[in-house]
């Protein structure tokens, strides 16, 4: 039975809308040999529809979650949004995961079909991965070309667009599942609603200035909320949308110019590394007026750097469970954005509170607790252990609030977040006690203004054992299969570890070491 146009999510709905009245909106793809490929939004919407069709008749129905990945190209993008139109759970997956990060993702999330590109910038699709329909799940299809892949399955073409006219009757609780690392080292699902994924659609395009029009340059992942959120504004509101396949500055710089962008995201890496190329190239100006960054400890230089360009920068504060919870605008004064996270959006309240869950006064700090719209619905197979009573989810980070405005000054929870990419200090601890001569290890995040934070490592030689150097770090990582990202970029030998009574390591006694 068909449904009507009014029953749809309306995230779903304004992407119908926008496939009638904004034909004339441009895409461009951009590849890392500067390469593009150019399509109308209507264009793209007609294809994704296509695409959803031949999800449905692949037999997938609503729940069932579909994997997607590859780098910010066409073919990517458009799967992602004829996922969301068929009423499946999507899972976008970040391009530089390892084949070991992927198989684990896929077998948390019990996804039924692996859409992936044959190649990419990042990560091609290997054997390994392509032949795992032959053990029963998940299925596998390619995305782009039809090179032989063993193991790979055809979906069926479709006779007619599935979402332009219908949705499905029962539709999912998920939209979307993100997949973030946890403080044990196993990654967590992140469940997302249609609705609280429309709610940061519009809170995200105000806090950019997109939401009055513009065009958006996106650079994230698209396995990230943040690259999500810049393709959902384009196609939710009708935006012109520039999408790096990857991130190189250069290539940017190079976008930048010819197409036209004037808003977008960034972490503290992208923002620094296109800072580097503007000044190699003598740019004084540029298209891009507006640029939100998070994703890291962003340093207040590099936002009144941002001011020799025109660009006029802003902090902002979130996580993939919260994706916008406090935001400076661009309007604001130079001193409100390069040195405080923001005041709450969209609706989003913010507490801040002690050990024992009692509210601080004002410029004290604490842990930050989130409650509003754009609140995920719960952790796949461990619903909402981080949402206490009344809603509010406690993030583990460190803030404090004053006149309003929120300023994150640390975290309680065992993160590193190196260029936007969290990183569990756990995993990469486990990793580094198998490594050879290690007996015993410790890892923190040391601050870089690049990167936001860089993995140092603190490892015990076993007795007997070889020395330990970073070469052989790096080549036992390597040899795990885990995304590059994770490996230590520092190694320091020590004589022990800092452990209190109960034997955890005090990480804080570990001092950092510039190298």
């Amino acid at each position: 039975m068909t449904r009507e146009t009014s029953e749809r999510p309306a995230l779903v709905e304004a992407i119908l809308r926008r496939r009638r009245d904004s034909r004339d909106r441009r895409l461009h793809f951009v590849g890392l040999d500067g390469s593009a490929e150019h399509v109308t939004l209507g264009e793209f919407l007609d294809q994704a529809l296509a695409l959803a069709a031949s999800l449905r008749a692949h037999g997938l129905r609503s729940g069932d979650v579909v994997a997607v990945r590859g780098a910010n190209t066409l073919p990517y993008s458009r799967a992602v949004v004829a996922s969301l139109l068929a009423g499946l759970t999507t899972l976008p997956l970040v391009s530089l995961l390892g084949d070991a990060d992927v198989e684990q993702v896929l077998a948390l999330s019990g996804a039924r079909l692996l859409l992936s590109e044959r190649s990419g910038p990042k990560r091609p699709l290997t054997e390994h991965l392509a032949a795992l329909a032959s053990g029963g799940s998940p299925a596998v299809a390619l995305l782009g070309d039809g090179a032989s892949v063993p193991g790979r399955i055809r979906l069926p073409a479709a006779a007619q667009p599935w979402a332009a006219d219908r949705f499905p009757a029962a539709q999912p609780a998920a939209a979307f599942l993100l997949y973030t690392s946890g403080t044990t080292g196993v990654p967590k699902g992140v469940l997302h609603g249609y609705d609280s994924i429309m709610a940061e659609v519009h809170d995200w395009s105000t806090t950019t200035d997109l939401a009055d029009g513009g065009h958006v340059l996106q650079p994230f992942p698209l396995g990230h909320i943040a690259g999500l959120d810049g393709l959902l504004v384009s196609v939710c509101l009708g935006r012109d949308l520039t999408m790096i396949s990857a991130w190189d500055a250069a290539v940017v710089a190079d976008a930048l110019e010819a197409y036209g962008a004037t808003a977008s995201g960034s972490t503290p890496f992208y923002a620094s590394t296109l800072f580097d190329e503007f000044d190699r190239r003598g740019t004084t100006r540029t298209s891009l007026a507006t640029l939100q960054s998070g994703g890291g400890v962003v340093g207040s230089q590099l936002v009144r750097r941002a001011e020799r360009y025109g660009i006029r920068m802003a902090r902002a504060y979130g996580s993939t469970e919260h994706p916008s919870a406090t935001a400076c605008r661009s309007f604001e004064s130079l001193a409100e954005r390069a040195d405080t996270d923001g005041r709450p959006t969209g609706g989003t309240e913010v507490r801040i509170v002690d050990e024992s869950g009692t509210d601080v006064p004002e410029g004290v700090s604490g842990e930050v607790l989130l409650r509003g719209p754009e609140q995920f619905l719960g952790y796949l197979d461990a619903g909402t252990e981080s949402v206490s009573a009344g809603g509010w989810f406690h993030t583990g980070d460190l803030g404090r609030l004053s006149d309003g405005r929120l300023t994150i000054t640390g975290r309680k929870k065992d993160i590193i977040i190196r260029g936007g990419e969290n990183i569990s200090v756990l995993e990469v601890e486990h990793i580094l006690v198998g490594c050879p001569g290690v007996a015993d290890a410790a890892v923190v995040g040391a601050p870089d203004e690049r990167y936001g934070e860089r993995v140092h490592a603190y490892v015990v030689r076993a007795a007997g054992g070889p020395a330990v150097d970073l070469e052989t770090v790096r080549a036992h990582f390597a040899a795990t299969g885990v995304a590059r990202h994770k490996t230590p970029e520092w190694v320091g030998e020590v004589d022990e570890l800092p452990r209190n009574a109960l034997g955890k390591i005090q990480r804080h006694l570990l001092n950092f070491i510039s190298t």
